[in-house]
């Protein structure tokens, strides 16, 4: 009977403390913001992950960094395109600086906020063009300090094909596997019915959806997320995110328009913490039928003996 109490509470121990776990894993650290644009939702737009890893899209991104020691700045950099400089929006601020650009070096675009204690989230944009192509790759980046909600923003027309969140997470939030998010497209300011738009993720999924009379694609995160591998005696990073890449195209008199929306995402916390309660229930009904098994071998025994 000890025996059955005491593997009873390290089973429900296990399982606290597994849904402790993910419970903390689930929750962004407090001012940070993603990236690959959103670490957690908003702030980097790369990601946080290694500059040397493989490639996972050949659509246009933009994505990011903080700078060491300076809240209100972060250094982008564009990759699938060739473009001149990096536009900022901001929600906040005053008109004149709302719109901004910045020049990229051989490092990338060091962007900053539409001044040093106002934050919230910031459009960026970068745009190569020729005469048969507009390209547009654009994400968000989150700088922690106070400021003006994205909304307005987000409802100014920036260019000719846009893919707009509706809405972007909120603070200490972020976009996360199994959730259902929308997505208006436009095109010169106008919603955009019947349109296709496609997700990419780092770790391989492929889906599309289709815009509906308003301009609304509604797309699920799929559930593939996967932490990088640990070394000895390290532990899951509970600030862990993957990338995502938004794509559509459209042609009009004889010009294509590619734009893309990348960001980042975060982990269903409810996947392992459904396996972790699982594995626990498993110990207890394997130890409630560890008597049922004692009988069982004590009839067999007297019965072999009788």
């Amino acid at each position: 009977m000890r025996t059955l109490i005491v593997m009873t509470s390290f089973a429900l121990s296990c399982a606290a403390d597994l849904a402790l776990a993910q419970h903390n894993h689930g929750a962004p650290a407090a001012g940070t913001r993603p990236a690959d644009a959103a670490p957690a939702p908003g702030g980097r737009p790369g990601g946080g992950r290694p500059s040397g890893m493989r490639e996972w899209t050949r659509q246009p991104l933009l994505l990011g960094r903080p700078v060491k020691d300076d809240r209100a700045a972060a250094l982008i950099t564009a990759r699938g395109l060739t473009a001149g400089g990096i536009t900022v929006y901001a929600a906040d601020g005053p008109a004149e600086a709302r719109k901004r650009e910045f020049a990229i070096d051989a490092e990338g675009a060091r962007i900053e906020a539409v001044a040093p204690k106002t934050g919230n989230y910031h459009w960026v944009l970068a745009r190569e063009e020729s005469p048969e192509l507009v390209k547009v790759a654009s994400t968000a980046w989150y700088f922690g300090n106070p400021g003006d909600g994205p909304t307005d923003m987000l409802a100014t027309p920036k260019h000719e094909l846009e893919i707009v969140p509706s809405p972007l997470p909120r603070e200490h939030r972020s976009y996360r596997e199994a959730e259902k998010w929308k997505f208006l497209v436009r095109y010169h300011g106008q919603a955009l019915a019947g349109q296709a738009l496609a997700m990419e993720t780092e770790f391989g999924s492929r889906t599309q959806a289709v815009t509906d009379a308003n301009g609304i694609a509604t797309l699920v995160f799929p559930r593939d997320f996967k932490q990088p591998p640990k070394g000895d005696g390290e532990s899951e990073d509970p600030r862990a995110r993957g990338r995502f890449v938004l794509v559509t195209e459209k042609e009009d008199g004889g010009k294509r328009y590619l734009t893309a929306f990348n960001y980042s995402y975060t982990q269903d916390p409810e996947r392992s913490r459904s396996l972790g309660w699982g594995a626990a229930f498993g110990i207890l009904g394997m130890v409630a039928a560890t008597p049922l098994l004692r009988r069982r071998q004590q009839a067999q025994g007297d019965k072999d003996h009788a």
